[in-house]
Formats: structure tokens, C-alpha cells, sequence
């Protein structure tokens, strides 16, 4: 705003310079442009001027004043234009307000991954183009919010025209129809920081920054520009200076084939060293004058059902050091939520953590072991338990997997000038999958839906193939509203009222 400021003090000033010369050389006396007189008619007759007789003051003013609006219009357009709600990372200084609330309140909403599979990106090629709307509409009053913050797995056209586009489980470079979908949908962040950030080289990542970018959507955890500011970036939203950083923790090795330069364009940080970076960097955050700050993890790994104790402890250490909301990525399963109770000397505060909240877009499940599965003859007792372990817990991940959860926090200034959680609301959210869903419609296979809609109502709603799938959404609802229920009260359902026995979605509309 204030280089927008100096540039329009420095247009309305040389045009007003301009504007005074004008009228000084076309409003002189007509005695100077013709000394003689108008005489005999042998003299040279003075021209016409379309502004003669109008008087230089006058004139100069009028020019400035429309000189002026000119201006203010384009700086509005210009403006209006560039002001999204969370969209690109910003300083303070520069950021622009969102009004649609009273100042000092917005909403904050945060869901999990987003990891479409092969068979997903085939359903949802419709007519030769990618259509994401059908699987994804219902999702809409779910993931809007002033800020709203999802996970990705994977790259978004990263070789550019939509070439070489593969799933999740392939080559995780998925068309940038996604990016378009989920800016649609209401997501404004895009937390990238983990093993498949690379998934297609460093000029992917950087592509997909770019691809998202475009689509006024930020990212979080990842840069293809300024390292130094990869972690300690701040968004005014309604008058609140939100702070954002994102980390992938690993428990050993780093990304091969980058240069140092390259790896520092990602928020990469071993175990044993995720609590302190994260404390450096709201140290930092404050320093840049965050008010609330959010903290992602890409933690846990794929088949972890249940948060750990190094998860609890450095959830702990963190909002200790004044994180506001902790939102874990990486198992791609829901896992535990809670609010820790702490001290900013001597104020008591509440940090929102939730371990892991899912896959929100997906069709995975945990990968089998080929040495396990692939045996084939007469196995040992010991061969023949670990198999059917491994089918447990395949089937496990097939029902966890299916389930994720968003959370949606209204987020306030209180009397005191102190901004924290007002209020919190979740959504359970269920992946349906129409494995018999193919031809004609086939774009309809895996929908994912708000489970609050839909479990109450009176008759199967039509947007499920069979009672076992509503069955299934029913489980959902339950096994989310249990992790809900641990929060002591501060998560409350989020009432989206019943659905109507047919759906739109059921066919294929949006």
C-alpha cells in the first residue's frame, strides 16, 4: 500500500505540473500570438483554440480533478483486483484487509490431504477435459473461510500443457483442473511441505507453486523464491496479523539430487530438531508482528492410526511457544484432537492440535508388503500370521482412510487486544467410493461428502449406491464425533441440516 500511495502522489503530481503548462501555452493573450493586430488582413489571422477564453485556473484545476479520479479508479480496480481472502503470502505492511467480517474477527478453516489416485483421475476426465467440481461440490460450505488451509501430496502440472499427468499412487503430478477446483471450493493455502513435494523434480514443486499461485492460492512449508522467508510469513486478514509456517519432519535422510540451495526452498527438519525450529520460527513470527499464528506438520507416516508421544510433547513445546493452532499432516488417517491449556505470562491461552486430519480427496490405503502378500505355497506359522495381519490392517485403512475431518474457528479480538479461538466447529467428511459407477457416469465414482447432511436422514439419500455405503458414513460420523468429543466441549458439530432424499450430485450436477 504505501509504494500504491507513492506512485499515485507522483502521477497526480506531474500531471498537475502538467496540467498548469497546458493552460499557460494555450491560453495566452492573442496580443503576444499576434503583435500587428488583426490590421488590414495582409497579417496572419490568429488560429482558433478550442480552449480560448477559458480561464488558466479553471483549467488547471478541472485537469487535476479529473487527473485525480482517473487515478483513484485504477488504484481501486487494481486493488480490488489483487485482494483475496489468505491468498498469497504478503508482509504486514502491504497486506490488504477482508471486510466481510468486523474487523479483528475471521474464519479460519483447515482441512487434510489432497491425493487423487490414478482411478480418480480417470473418472474425472470428462469429454477430454479434467472435471474435479462433481466429486468435490458438496465439500464447498465445508472448506470456505477466510482463511482456508488444505494439505497436498503431490505436484499440479508439473511439466507444463498438462503433460505426463499421473495419480497419487503413480507419478503424483495431478492437472491443474485440481488447483482450479480447490479455489473454487474456498481453500486460499496450500500446505506442500513433504516427501512428495518433489515428487517431479524441483522444477515441478516450483511449477506447482506457480500453478497455484495463478489460482490466488499460497503455499505453506515451500518457496520458489525466497528461502529466507520460507517459514515466517504473515497475512493481514481483517485487521489480524496472522502468522503461517509449515514443517516435514523426517526421522532420518533428506531429499537427494538438490543442491543446498534448493533444499532451503523447503521446510524440511528432522525429529529431533521439529521443536526447536518451530519455537525459532514464532519467535520470528512475532517479531514480524503475528497476532494468532498456525503451525502445519507433515508428521507420522502412512498406517499410523494413533498419535504418538513425540507428537504430544512437541504439540506441547509448541503452543507453549505461542502457536494458537497446530494441524498435523502425514498419516493420512484422522487421528486424536485436543486443546492444551497454557500461559503467556500471566494470561492464560488455548492451542488448537489436531494430529492429523485425513485425506479430505482420495482413494487409498495402506500399501501391502509384496514379500508378504506376493508368498505363495506352503507358508510357515510365521508367514501365515504376518499375512493376515497385513490384510487387517489393509481393511483397517480401507474404513480409516475413507474418513477426515475440517475444522472451522471463528477467530476474535477480545476487549483485552488479545486474538484467540471463539468459537470451533467440525465437519466429518466421508469418501465415497462407486466401484460399479463406470459407464455414462463414471465421473461420479468417489465423492466426498459432509457426513452431517446426510446421516440423519429419514431414506437412503440416492447420492449412495447401497445401504452399506450410508452405513459407512454413519461410521464416519461416529468415529469422528468421538475424536470431537475429547476436546472437552470447544469442537461442536457443525449443523449443515439434512439433505434432501435426492441429491444433485447424485447426477452428476453441480
Amino acid at each position: 500500500m504505501k509504494i500504491i500511495k507513492k506512485m499515485i502522489r507522483a502521477i497526480l503530481g506531474f500531471f498537475a505540473r502538467f496540467a498548469v503548462m497546458f493552460g499557460k501555452i494555450f491560453n495566452k493573450d492573442d496580443a503576444s500570438a499576434n503583435p500587428a493586430g488583426r490590421g488590414t488582413g495582409n497579417e496572419a489571422r490568429p488560429r482558433k483554440r478550442l480552449v480560448d477564453g477559458v480561464d488558466p485556473d479553471r483549467f488547471t484545476r478541472l485537469c487535476v480533478v479529473v487527473v485525480i479520479g482517473f487515478v483513484s479508479l485504477l488504484g481501486a480496480v487494481l486493488v480490488a483486483a489483487s485482494v483475496r481472502s489468505g491468498s498469497h503470502e504478503i508482509p504486514v505492511d502491504d497486506a490488504e484487509e477482508q471486510e466481510s467480517r468486523p474487523s479483528g474477527s475471521f474464519t479460519l478453516t483447515v482441512a487434510g490431504n489432497v491425493m487423487p489416485t490414478q482411478d480418480m483421475l480417470d473418472s474425472a476426465l470428462v469429454d477430454g477435459k479434467y472435471d474435479f467440481h462433481n466429486g468435490m461440490s458438496e465439500l464447498a460450505g465445508v472448506l470456505s473461510g477466510d482463511m482456508s488451509v488444505a494439505g497436498l501430496c503431490g505436484q499440479v502440472n508439473a511439466y507444463g500443457e498438462n503433460s505426463q499427468l499421473s495419480g497419487f499412487d503413480t507419478g503424483k503430478n495431478y492437472p491443474s483442473a485440481m488447483a482450479s477446483t480447490l479455489s473454487g471450493l474456498g481453500v486460499s493455502y496450500i500446505f506442500g511441505a513433504n516427501q512428495h513435494a518433489l515428487a517431479n523434480g524441483y522444477d515441478g514443486m516450483c511449477a506447482t507453486i506457480s500453478n497455484l499461485h495463478v489460482r490466488s492460492i499460497g503455499v505453506i512449508g515451500i518457496t520458489d523464491s525466497d528461502p529466507g522467508n520460507l517459514n515466517t510469513r504473515v497475512a493481514r486478514i481483517n485487521g489480524v496479523n496472522v502468522g503461517i509456517a509449515g514443517f516435514n519432519c523426517i526421522e532420518g535422510g533428506e531429499y537427494v539430487g538438490l543442491t543446498a540451495e534448493q533444499k532451503g526452498h523447503i521446510a524440511t527438519v528432522a525429529k529431533d530438531a521439529l521443536a526447536d525450529s518451530a519455537v525459532s520460527d514464532i519467535a520470528r513470527l512475532k517479531k514480524k508482528g503475528a497476532e494468532f499464528i498456525v503451525i502445519c506438520v507433515n508428521w507420522g507416516g502412512l498406517g499410523s492410526f494413533k498419535e504418538t508421544d513425540f507428537m504430544k510433547e512437541t504439540a506441547r513445546t509448541i503452543a507453549e511457544a505461542g502457536a494458537d493452532v497446530i494441524v498435523g499432516y502425514g498419516p493420512c488417517v484422522t487421528l486424536g484432537a485436543e486443546v492444551i491449556s497454557c500461559k503467556s505470562g500471566e494470561a492464560e491461552r488455548e492451542c488448537f492440535v489436531f494430529y492429523s486430519l485425513g485425506c479430505i480427496y482420495g482413494n487409498n490405503v495402506y500399501p501391502g508388503q509384496p514379500k508378504i502378500m506376493g508368498l505363495k505355497g506352503k507358508l510357515t506359522d510365521a508367514q501365515k500370521k504376518a499375512l493376515e495381519n497385513e490384510k487387517k490392517l489393509i481393511e483397517k485403512s480401507k474404513t480409516a482412510m475413507a474418513r477426515s475431518m475440517t475444522v472451522t474457528m471463528l477467530v476474535s479480538r477480545g476487549n483485552d487486544g488479545t486474538v484467540s479461538v471463539e468459537q470451533a466447529s467440525y465437519n466429518p467428511v466421508f469418501m465415497i467410493r462407486n466401484p460399479g459407477q463406470e459407464e455414462g457416469n463414471s465421473h461420479m465414482k468417489y465423492i466426498a461428502v459432509p457426513c452431517a447432511k446426510y446421516v440423519a436422514a429419514e431414506q437412503r439419500p440416492e447420492i449412495f449406491a447401497d445401504d452399506k455405503q450410508w452405513n459407512a458414513c454413519k461410521s464416519a460420523f461416529k468415529a469422528i464425533s468421538a475424536i470431537a468429543d475429547k476436546t472437552g466441549g470447544r469442537l461442536v458439530l457443525n449443523d449443515l441440516g439434512n439433505a434432501d432424499e435426492e441429491s444433485d450430485v447424485s447426477d452428476g450436477k453441480i
